[in-house]
Order: structure tokens, then sequence, then C-alpha cells
């Protein structure tokens, strides 16, 4: 592989490279360039020139352009679909899916884009303003680097370079070091499809040199981040020295609420849905099981009997339900986060095995509501911590005793019982009826406290890639 600087497909400029691994089988797939200060200051300046060529072309030409990648996309949507499940071990078909969701969410931001308008003051407001017109423009930021994290390239790429390229913004794209194929292969559609070389950029190797690097460089502009609440704060102290803006797309530990007038089997499906694709790997998943105790047990038994019966293996296997998790490091790390939950007295009813970057998926049963995991620590990969509750009261209290709040979701037949736990959970979402796992191109993707800053969704990315202005016709009539 080779990265795309500058319209060209370049090795680092020392030559350095890393392994991308296949976590299914530890085969190597492909060496990756491991870019240097040097690289990503070349491809900063490339994007200052590249951001007024593309602001200066007619709107209607970057949607021509940007309709022509979607063409593209949607024509090598298997191969791109297939380099995920190899590098990144999501399952074939999860793949194909996300990989449909590129061109979906493109041509969403190209309709909205197409109605941002700006506003007119009213005439006259006041004594001062009369005989001025006032109205607003909205204009691009400049320069944006896009970090995304690897457990969604195709959507991470879309939210933050469609929204960019449709407000007249220049990218720089760092994927995460572990799906760097994905990332690359939609870069060079772009440049296929018309967006000119020093518009759309793509750098590979290591996050701390080139993240750092962008967010601390001037000539950047703004910073949209997908990654760990850890990473995050990094960032956005680096960029508020600068008062640079930022969005930030973090963790969660979101909690799934399941009363005792839910179905048990609608119960499993919905804690199946919410947790085992991608491996648990998954910002929006449900991580903590609130059951309510009358049917905890149960649920518990019930969980483990259908996760028995999923198959777990390659993930280019289309029979295939659960893959490895994206490497060997994330695995053992989820294996020890069971057996802390396990230490803190929770017990292990189900799986949490591990054999390369395969992991059994843990359910964890009667977990104390003052652990860690029930309040701060989150396990990216499939574990089922189940807390039991008695009351709407202590569900709500469980779920908001955390430093995240991303996503949620409730189970019950009772909609007032529903809306009272909607209304007081503090996340950026609550789905009534289903798990947390929910995103639609078009709503505002959002963390309340530790889970991020700003949102994505068509119209909110819009608003956090561009800046307005106001202009004032002085006496004009």
């Amino acid at each position: 592989m080779k990265m795309l600087i500058g319209g060209k497909l370049v090795d680092a400029s020392d030559g350095k490279t890393y392994n991308n691994i296949n976590p299914a089988t530890g085969e190597v797939i492909e060496t990756v360039p491991y870019a240097t200060a040097q690289d990503v200051e070349t491809a900063i300046s490339n994007a200052v020139e590249g951001q007024k060529e593309w602001a200066a072309m007619p709107f209607h030409k970057r949607m021509e352009i940007l309709e022509k990648f979607v063409q593209l996309a949607e024509q090598n949507e298997e191969a791109i679909a297939r380099k995920m499940a190899q590098e990144g071990g999501k399952p074939i078909g999860q793949a194909r899916g996300e990989v449909s969701r590129v061109k979906d969410a493109f041509r969403l931001y190209m309709a909205e884009a197409r109605t941002m308008y700006g506003k007119s003051i009213p005439l006259s407001p006041e004594p001062r303003g009369v005989g001025d017109v006032c109205f607003t423009v909205f204009e691009p930021l400049g320069v944006v680097a896009c970090i995304c994290a690897f457990n969604f390239p195709g959507v991470l790429f879309s939210h933050k370079s469609a929204a960019a390229l449709c407000a007249g913004n220049s990218i720089i794209l760092k994927p995460a070091s572990d799906t760097p194929g994905a990332t690359m292969m939609m870069t060079q559609l772009l440049l296929e499809a018309g967006v000119p070389g020093n518009t759309a950029q793509c750098i590979t190797g290591g996050g701390a040199l080139v993240g750092n690097a962008l967010a601390e460089d001037p000539r950047v502009n703004a910073v949209t981040l997908t990654g760990s609440t850890q990473v995050g704060l990094h960032i956005a102290g680096i960029c508020a020295k600068q008062l640079k803006p930022y969005c930030l797309e973090l963790g969660g530990n979101d909690p799934l609420v399941i009363f005792d007038d839910t179905d048990i089997d609608e119960a499993v499906k919905q804690a199946l849905g919410g947790r085992i694709a991608n491996a648990g790997q998954i910002c929006c998943s449900s991580k903590r099981f609130l059951v309510q105790n009358t049917i905890k047990d149960q649920f518990a038994e019930a969980l483990a009997k259908a996760l028995s019966a999923m198959k777990l293996g390659d993930p280019l296997d289309e029979t295939v339900q659960i893959g490895p998790v994206i490497n060997e490091k994330a695995a053992i790390h989820i294996v020890e986060q069971v057996q802390h939950i396990v230490e803190q007295g929770g017990q292990l009813v189900y799986g949490g095995t591990r054999n390369g970057c395969f992991v059994t998926p843990a359910v964890i049963n009667n977990v104390p509501k003052d652990s860690d995991v029930a309040t701060n620590e989150e396990i990216f990969g499939p574990a089922f911590p189940i807390i039991g509750f008695d009351t709407l009261e202590e569900a709500i209290e469980i779920s908001n005793n955390s430093c995240y709040g991303l996503s949620s979701g409730i189970l019950t037949k009772d909609m007032k019982k529903a809306m009272a736990f909607a209304l007081k959970v503090d996340a950026g979402a609550c789905v009534v009826g289903g798990n947390g796992n929910y995103r639609l191109t078009q709503q505002p993707f959002n963390g309340h406290k530790m889970s991020g800053v700003g949102s994505e969704g068509t119209m909110y990315t819009l608003h956090e890639m561009t800046k307005v202005k106001t202009i004032v016709l002085k006496d004009v009539y």
C-alpha cells in the first residue's frame, strides 16, 4: 500500500513501513507506509492550496464530482467490503452493509448541502439598522483533519469527508493503523471522480505522530475525530490552545434496560443486535445490560443459549456471525476485563475465552451495580455484563452513574415508563423498544459527558464544517 499525498501514491519519506495483519488468520495483508513528520508537513501544505482550488470551484460542479464518486463507490462495493472484512475482522455481510451506506451518506449530505441557506435579518429591526440589509452566508473552515477509528472505516469516511467536501473544505484523512486499506481505496475513488489531488489526501502510520502533527499545525483549521475518550481529550487539549474547532465522537458504556414485561426472546434478540455486530466493537453498542431482577437469571440463561448457537470464525465465510476482534492485544484486554468483573463479584455464565484474536462472547450475571464495568469501564468487545435492578428509579440511577453518555435503550410495554426513562437518561440518544446501537445518517449522533463534543449527521456535521459570516449592505434603501 502507498499513501495519497498531493494526488500521488507515495511511500513514507524515509521508506519505513508496518504490516497490515488479518486478525482472523494472522497473515500479512500488505505493508503500509509509516508516515514521517515531513510527510504530514507536505500534506498540509498541499491541503492549503487544495482547499482554495476546491472552494473556488462552482458548487454545482463539486456536487457533480461527488455524485461521480458515489457511482464509483457503488461499482467497487464488493472489493471495498472484502478489504474491510480482511483487515478489520468484520463479517462480510456486515461489511457489505456498511459499504452500501457510503453512497447513501454522500447523497444525503449532498442533498442537505444544496439547501443550506443563509438567513436574512428583518429590515430595520432597530433604529441603528434603518436602511441596512443584513444576511448570512456559510463559508468553509479550510483544511480539516479527519482522524478515523478502526471499527467503521466506511461510515466514518462518509460522515467526515462528505460533510467537509460538500462545505468546500479540503481533507487529510488519517485512518486507523489496523484498517487503512478500505479508507485508501475510497480516497482513491474521490480522486478518480475528479476531486483535486491536493484536496483529498490520506496519510497512514502512527496515530500519535500524525494526529498530533495535524492538530498542532495552525494551517489545519479543524479536527474531526472518532476514537477513544483518552485520545479525544488529548486532541481537544491541543486544539484548545489555538481555539481550533473540533468534533469528537468518543467512547460509551451504554445501558440497555429490560423490564420484566418484555418477552424474553425479544430481549435476547435486542441484546444480541445491540452487542454482537462487529464483535461488539461499536461505540454505541449496548455495553451494560440492566435487567429487572424478576427475569434476570432467565434472561442470562436464554442469552447464553443463543450465543452458543452462533458461529464464530473467518469473516469472509458467508455463514459466520461473529468475527475476530481487531488484534490480539485487544482480545487479551477483553478477556482480562471479563476476569476483572468476576473478581468484583460477577458470575461468568458463558464464554470469556480467547483463541488468537477470537473472543467467545462472555455472559456475566449478577454484576454489582458499583463495579467498574457498571460505571465507567467500557469493554470494546463481545461481553454482556448483566446488572439487576428493581425499580425504574434504580434503573435510571445505574444508567446515569457513568462518565459516559452516548446512547441507550429500553424494553418495556409500559410507554409511560419508557418515556420517563428516555427523558431522564443522560445520553445523546434513547431507543424505546430496542437497543441503543442505532444510527441514521440524518440523526444527530452526539454523546453527553465524556462521550464526545459536537454532532455527526447531515445538517449537524455540515454546520460543524462551516463558519457563518454576516454581510451588511449599508444604507441601501
